[in-house]
């Protein structure tokens, strides 16, 4: 088996959790189960960035991200 590893700074860990806590408040206040994406681009040249997808979307800019053996 294969896993995707996706590493992002702690500035970029913030932003993203206080997305998603944000996101999940409007769930709980509109009584709704939506969830969350993680949308992983990939451009020619090996430019990558990550966008968490939960009611707008938030670009957390460049990463780096590997697939390796389980």
């Amino acid at each position: 088996m294969k896993k995707i590893v996706i590493s992002i700074s702690d500035e970029q860990y913030e932003k993203m959790d206080a997305h998603i806590k944000k996101g999940s408040a409007l769930n709980l206040n509109n009584e709704t189960f939506s969830g969350y994406g993680l949308i992983l681009n990939n451009a020619e040249g090996g430019f990558s960035w990550l966008e968490v997808d939960m009611y707008t979307n938030l670009d957390l800019g460049d990463v780096n991200w590997s697939i390796e053996e389980s």
